[in-house]
């Protein structure tokens, strides 16, 4: 069941039973949302490889984009909208978390989910042959992986309900869990496609390293996260784990 709830909250793929809620479910779901990105990143490398049998690359650079903002239902890219516009059009720490729980978008957010879009598209144009496949199926994994992290490592804005019933429960259990599933998908691609491990391992620790400065700095100057900020760390933590890959094609 919390699977299920994990599947039906961050993507639109219908779930073919009915979910009993409770207070507590939420919380234990985020266990699996790397699992939820594992197939997320299934998914991306099948459109990939069938895709690049047919068009050229840049054309399926788009497709995936397309692809995976359907698969998303844009959840994270809403949030990612509100924080840049929160961050960069409020003044003093109150304005900042009115802007975000605004549902309008503004000038900054809109200019920074373009470059955004333009970032993954450059990337993903440029990279090629298994570090491609690599960077698809582990991007979705470990930025879920680091939304877990960072819901449970930093205190939730007092004026955040929403993400409050998500987190209460949240404990360094379901952190873990998550974490098992990161080591999971880095033997499958060990195991298929005999990539090395320490690369995953660097890719990782990359996306760990910018989602905690991102949460940190955040913290510091509204005082906690919200759901927003855990979608930014989610779209921001992809665009790492892209651009770690496309760094390591370049160098090798």
């Amino acid at each position: 069941m919390p699977f299920l709830f994990a599947l039906s909250f961050l993507t639109r793929i219908p779930v073919p039973v009915k979910i009993e809620y409770d207070e507590k479910l939420p919380a234990k779901a985020m266990a699996y949302y790397p699992v939820v990105g594992l197939l997320l990143g299934m998914i991306l490398i099948t459109v990939d490889y069938l895709g690049r049998s047919f068009l050229p690359r840049n054309v399926v650079s788009s497709l995936l984009l397309i692809v995976h903002v359907y698969l998303t239902g844009g959840l994270h890219l809403d949030g990612f909208i509100d924080m840049i516009d929160g961050l960069f059009g409020g003044g003093e720490k109150e304005r900042k978390i009115e802007i975000m729980h605004d549902s309008s978008v503004g000038s900054f957010g809109l200019i920074g989910v373009v470059l955004l879009f333009l970032l993954k598209y450059s990337i993903l144009v440029d990279l090629t042959g298994l570090i491609r496949v690599t960077a698809l199926f582990l991007m979705p994994v470990v930025s879920r992986w680091l939304v877990v992290f960072s819901a449970w490592k930093y205190p939730v804005l007092a004026a955040s309900n929403l993400a409050k019933s998500f987190i209460s429960s949240l404990s360094l259990k379901q952190v873990m869990a998550g974490f098992l599933w990161l080591i999971v998908t880095g033997i499958i691609l060990t195991s298929f496609y005999n990539i090395p491990f320490l690369f995953m391992i660097f890719i990782t620790f990359c996306a760990f390293l910018i989602a905690n400065v991102i949460s940190l700095s955040i913290y510091h100057q509204l005082g906690g996260l919200n759901g927003d900020i855990y979608g930014a760390i989610n779209e921001i933590s992809e665009v790492v784990v892209l651009l770690t890959a496309l760094i390591y094609l370049g160098l090798n």
